[in-house]
């Protein structure tokens, strides 16, 4: 793994077989998979004993999944170097997802963790999978839920710094264009929506190379801001436009 590589976990919500399900997983592999040195898929599957009616879990049931996945991500990396790279709940059953290169006695070190859970029934699996297709095909979340995580990772930056979403300030966003007439077909759509331009460019981005600052007085609780970021973003996927985000100062009084 390169030394860029920075786990980066997160997590958002989807349906997985018309099920409400939590998917989290280590968006940062994303720039460096699929490892060649890890060409098999490990999953381990947990049934919940006491699942609330939408399938997820309840009460003291969420510590014990949580010592559960500590117990299984400790005893794989140690004995099989596997890489734990992300956890699904949805219909009563929590899923932990592995990638590893040795998968010999991989049964016997998930048993090894699970009797310490002995009021807890599990299934477990391998199977290859070079291209890291679970990864890429069933965790990875689209581009759309791709950017509202990116959306509560800078909204998360700003409460803590103290930041009153209430208060509409002025915000940031930029996007980057194949050609000049893109960009200015862009401009034409989102000029009615209250937006200013503040700078037209060229970027240095050899596929992208035209690029426009936008601004616009917004606040910066999450319906708000995914609001506008997705009507930004949407609309630049549709004239292949690259989104490149939003930033915004702390208005704490």
């Amino acid at each position: 793994m390169s030394n860029a590589y920075q786990p980066d976990w997160d997590l958002y919500t989807c349906h997985i077989d018309d099920h409400p399900a939590i998917i989290g997983l280590d968006l940062d592999l994303r720039r460096f998979a699929p490892l060649n040195s890890k060409p098999h898929a490990i999953y381990v599957s947990v049934y919940l004993n006491t699942p609330r009616a939408d399938g997820f879990p309840q009460g003291e049931e969420f510590q014990v999944l949580g010592e559960i996945e500590d117990s299984l991500v400790k005893g794989l990396e140690t004995n099989l170097n596997a890489h734990f790279v992300g956890r699904t709940i949805s219909n009563g059953v929590r899923d932990f997802y592995f990638y590893s290169g040795d998968t010999t006695l991989y049964d016997k070190h998930i048993a090894d963790v699970m009797i310490g859970f002995p009021n807890y029934q599990y299934d477990f699996g391998v199977k290859e999978d070079r291209s890291w297709e679970l990864y890429f095909d069933f965790l990875l979340p689209d581009k759309v839920e791709f950017q509202r995580i990116q959306n509560r990772k800078v909204l998360r930056t700003l409460k803590e710094h103290g930041d009153i979403e209430e208060k509409a300030r002025h915000i940031d966003h930029w996007i980057y264009f194949v050609t000049e007439e893109d960009r200015e077909l862009y401009w034409q759509k989102i000029s009615k929506e209250g937006f200013v331009v503040q700078q037209r460019s060229l970027s240095g981005n050899d596929e992208r190379p035209y690029s426009l600052h936008v601004s616009r007085h917004d606040r910066t609780d999450e319906p708000s801001i995914n609001a506008v970021v997705l009507l930004l973003f949407e609309l630049a996927q549709a004239i292949n436009a690259d989104y490149n985000g939003w930033e915004t100062v702390v208005v704490s009084s």
